[in-house]
C-alpha cells in the first residue's frame, strides 16, 4: 500500500481520510455507544533511527510516504472525534501484518511468486529491497490483538499492534525458499524499489502486552501456511489437476 500510494496519492487520501471521516460521522449520527477501532498504521512513524528502536506510540509522526501521511490524518481525525464527541475510539497502528489469504505485501508477493516458479509458470522472482528490517506479525495474532483492544483498550489511546521483533526481508525470502525445497532464482528490479523507504521498522509492543496479549505463531509457521495457501489457490484456478 505505501508503494501504491506513490502512484495514486489522490485515491489513497480519498479512501483513508475521507473514508474514515464518513465512517466516524455515520457512527456518531447513528447513536449508540460502540467501541470504534480505527486502523491506523506504523507507516505514520516514517524514518526512525535504528538506535531508537523499538518505536513507541508516543514517537513524533513523520511519515515517509503518501500512504503514511493519509494514515496520520485518519489517526488525528479519530482522536478528534473521541475528544470532541466522547466517542469510544481506539486507534491501532499495525506494523507488517502477514498471513494466508492476504495480498499486496512483500511476503505474499514472495510466496505467490515462489509457487508460480514451482509450477513452472515463472523463471525468476522479482524482488525489491532485501536489506530492510521489518516487524512481521501473523494476521491471526493481529486479530486476537484487535479483539482484546476492543474489550480492554482505553478510548482515545493509541496502540501498536506488532511482534516487537525485527526480521530482514532477505531472511524472510531465504526462509520461504528453504520451505519450498526448490531452486528459486530471484533478481532485484527497480520497479520494486520505493523512492523513500525506512531501513528498519520495529514496534514496541509493551503497551499491548500489558493488556494480556502476546503473539503465538512463529514466523516460519506463518510463511509455511502462506505457501500452502498459494499452492491451493493455484490448484483451484488451474485447468489441470495438481
Amino acid at each position: 500500500l505505501p508503494m501504491l500510494s506513490w502512484r495514486d496519492a489522490e485515491t489513497t487520501f480519498q479512501v483513508n481520510v475521507s473514508g474514515t471521516l464518513c465512517l466516524l460521522d455515520a457512527i456518531r449520527e447513528a447513536g449508540g455507544d460502540p467501541v470504534v477501532e480505527v486502523a491506523c498504521s506504523s507507516a505514520e512513524y516514517g524514518l526512525v533511527p535504528e538506535d531508537e528502536m523499538p518505536i513507541k506510540e508516543g514517537r513524533p509522526l513523520l511519515p515517509a510516504s503518501p500512504y503514511g501521511v493519509s494514515k496520520v490524518a485518519a489517526d488525528l481525525l479519530a482522536r478528534l472525534y473521541w475528544q470532541a464527541y466522547g466517542m469510544k475510539v481506539v486507534r491501532v497502528r499495525p506494523f507488517f501484518v502477514i498471513g494466508p489469504r492476504k495480498v499486496g505485501d512483500v511476503c505474499s508477493d514472495f510466496a505467490r511468486g515462489i509457487v508460480a516458479m514451482e509450477r513452472g509458470e515463472e523463471e525468476a522472482l522479482k524482488v525489491g529491497n532485501l536489506e530492510a528490517v521489518r516487524d512481521f506479525l501473523d494476521v491471526r495474532d493481529a486479530v486476537q490483538a484487535l479483539w482484546l483492544l476492543a474489550d480492554k483498550a482505553t478510548p482515545g489511546e493509541v496502540y501498536n499492534v506488532c511482534s516487537g521483533v525485527g526480521h530482514r526481508v532477505r531472511e524472510v525470502l531465504d526462509l520461504l525458499i528453504t520451505l519450498s525445497g526448490n531452486e528459486i532464482r530471484y533478481r532485484v528490479v527497480p520497479e520494486k524499489m520505493r523512492p523513500y523507504d525506512a531501513p528498519v521498522c520495529i514496534g514496541d509492543d509493551l503497551k499491548l502486552k500489558a493488556l494480556g496479549w502476546k503473539p503465538q505463531i512463529p514466523l516460519e509457521k506463518t510463511l509455511a501456511d502462506m505457501l500452502d495457501y498459494w499452492r491451493q489457490a493455484a490448484c483451484a484456478g488451474a485447468a489441470t489437476s495438481c
